[in-house]
């Protein structure tokens, strides 16, 4: 049986988080949704002094590339647009951020993680 996308995210951002805590990153929010933005980003984590929104890609396959290529502009500029807003709400602005992406190849045993820290620019 076909995993569903949702499931398939889910379980994603569940190993990207792990990824991530063993880094040495302090989870904030996972699944931060904005009502005006209408975006979700995955994963807010403290990196040192650094805030990071990261997006998770997973896929069970290259058929399309490699998951963290997915991350078009249009995605980023959602994103970006979502990270301020979180700012905004807790007044964080002091905090410098970056924008990094995961993408996990779950057709391998272990899962490929592919970090890319910085993956891209706002001025957040």
């Amino acid at each position: 049986m076909r995993e569903s996308t949702h499931t398939r995210g889910s379980r994603g951002e569940s190993i990207a988080e792990v990824f991530l805590r063993r880094k040495g990153h302090a989870v904030l929010a996972r699944n931060y949704r904005d009502s005006v933005t209408r975006c979700e980003i995955d994963l807010i984590t403290r990196d040192g002094e650094e805030l990071v929104f990261v997006e998770v890609k997973a896929a069970t396959g290259r058929q399309f590339g490699d998951p963290q290529s997915r991350v078009d502009a249009r995605k980023q500029r959602r994103i970006t647009r979502t990270a301020h807003r979180f700012l905004q709400e807790r007044r964080w602005h002091a905090f410098p951020c970056r924008f990094d992406v995961i993408g996990i190849d779950l057709s391998l045993d272990p899962p490929r993680i592919t970090h890319i820290e910085r993956a891209f620019w706002s001025t957040v």
